[in-house]
């Protein structure tokens, strides 16, 4: 899955997350709320055009609002450009909790900072906890490492 189908996957969450409406953001990019909705159903394909001005305008917002907006660099990050580095369960986990406090954010009982800065606390008890899981089991990074050393040094033969 491609940059384009994963941000489409993930729109709605994504847009909930920034604390727009669907006409609000469709407002922001130029096109009608019916296209952000048949965005977010997958009805139409997202396209490139689409993508780039999506991207763009919240890449900008990002930039605008830094503390605000934690949670969405991090989504983004997570779900559209760098899924690979998060493991799935976090991700999953990250997931159910990011939808969760989002409609905090569009229903006006949380401002996005507030929100952010709650999913960033939960993201990093998240993170923290994988982490201790290794620390606390080194004959398993010892296993995963003999592992990959075996397993590179039958190629190099």
């Amino acid at each position: 899955m491609n940059e384009i189908e994963r941000l489409q996957k993930n729109f709605s969450l994504i847009r909930r997350s920034v604390g727009w409406t669907a006409q609000e953001f469709a407002d922001k990019i130029g096109v009608s709320k019916m296209t952000i909705s048949n965005i977010e159903t997958s009805r139409y394909p997202l396209t490139k055009l689409q993508y780039i001005a999506i991207r763009s305008v919240l890449d900008a917002e990002i930039a605008r609002n830094k503390d605000e907006t934690e949670m969405l660099a991090t989504l983004l990050d997570m779900l559209v450009d760098h899924p690979e580095n998060y493991e799935p369960e976090e991700k999953d986990e990250l997931i159910q909790k990011a939808q969760l406090i989002s409609p905090s954010i569009l229903a006006g009982t949380a401002t996005r900072k507030e929100a952010s800065k709650e999913w960033m606390k939960i993201a990093g008890t998240i993170c923290a906890a994988s982490l201790t899981f290794l620390a606390t089991n080194p004959h398993l990074v010892r296993e995963i490492g003999s592992w990959i050393y075996k397993a590179t040094a039958s190629k190099k033969k």
